[in-house]
């Protein structure tokens, strides 16, 4: 039935005449104009569910979740029990998004572009290649990172969202030790550096800390597979540890992949079902194993971040602090006998 014919619920905020029933017991509703006539402004300003409506939300309803639409977590459309910071947008949550607004577009293309008006009230400007998810994400954290600018910290995690590679900003010079800070070049400095200098290093190489995924880098390395390794199914994958912690899988549907560690051999193991087997680097740091991938880096992997620099560059002279400067190392294998020696495509020199 259509909901424009049955009683309005706002006939009960009227003096009880006009809804008061018959005296002889008879209906409780006599006003039947009346009724219609308040069911077309419930309609528009608390929504009804009517077909032929396409269950439009009405203006109050819409109002309830405004302040939900100004952060991309979206909480109006998920259940209370969900803790998630950011909780995926499936199907029906996407679905349930679309019923609050415009019925006329592709729900993917919408949020694109509603994403992309919401992060202009932020200063951002999102990369057309990000997934909608990455979209989300940024804006998320976006306003927090402004509050640490010109700090050490709030630079490293700005670079981080358009770089994606291992950031680390060094302000102090490292003590001169024989083999291992001798090395002589624009990086080599004799009582420290000069005042407000500092050096930024974007490592290439890195992939995560082992301790760290499942955890805080798990996005950071199904990124890595997806964007170096060309395991497009790695987005969005599951990723468990075996109980022994030694090997690292990510599955998702008919797919997975598996990092075996060898921490005595100081190397890993990334398997791929169906394809093939790349041996990475394994390092420890500060008490923790990090994973590199230092043998499969390719010379065009090096070239697209040498091409890079320059945006890089102009994202840490929009971020700094005027009066500092800097110099960009982007950390990459070189060549090492027995390691990286190979003559051909792969040779860095």
């Amino acid at each position: 039935m259509n909901q424009l014919e049955t009683g309005s619920n706002y006939l009960r905020f009227l003096p009880a005449v006009f809804h008061e029933g018959s005296k002889d017991g008879g209906s409780p509703s006599p006003n039947l104009l009346l009724e219609r006539y308040l069911k077309i402004f419930e309609a528009i300003i608390s929504g009804i569910e009517d077909d032929e409506l396409n269950e439009k939300k009405g203006i109050a309803e819409t109002l309830n979740i405004i302040s939900d639409i100004f952060h991309p977590r979206f909480s109006f459309l998920f259940d209370d029990a969900e803790k998630s910071f950011l909780p995926p947008l499936k199907d029906n949550e996407k679905t349930h998004f679309k019923n609050h607004f415009r019925q006329d577009t592709d729900i993917d293309e919408f949020l694109d572009e509603f994403l992309r008006w919401l992060a202009g009230w932020t200063a951002l400007v999102l990369k057309d290649d990000w997934e909608l998810e990455k979209k989300r994400e940024i804006i998320a954290r976006i306003i927090p990172i402004y509050r640490m600018r010109g700090t050490k910290r709030g630079l490293e995690e700005y670079l981080r969202i358009y770089v994606g590679k291992r950031i680390n900003i060094i302000g102090e010079a490292e003590q001169f030790q024989v083999g291992t800070t001798s090395y002589v070049g624009k990086k080599a400095r004799v009582g420290g550096f000069p005042p407000y200098f500092f050096i930024v290093e974007v490592d290439v190489m890195y992939m995560f800390r082992w301790d760290n995924v499942p955890g805080d880098e798990s996005e950071r390395l199904l990124s890595y597979l997806k964007d170096d390794f060309g395991i497009d199914w790695a987005e969005g994958a599951d990723i468990h540890k075996s109980d022994d912690g030694k090997i690292t899988s990510i599955t998702r549907d008919d797919n997975s992949a598996k990092i075996r560690l060898d921490e005595e051999k100081g190397k890993a193991e990334l398997e791929v079902k169906g394809d093939k087997i790349y041996e990475l680097n394994v390092k420890k740091e500060n008490g923790g194993l990090i994973i590199y991938n230092a043998k499969n880096v390719r010379a065009s992997d090096i070239k697209k971040w040498k091409n890079k620099k320059k945006v890089i560059e102009r994202i840490i002279n929009s971020e700094k602090p005027i009066h500092t400067d800097y110099w960009l190392n982007i950390k990459h294998p070189r060549i090492t006998l027995g390691v990286n020696s190979n003559i051909g495509e792969n040779t860095l020199l």
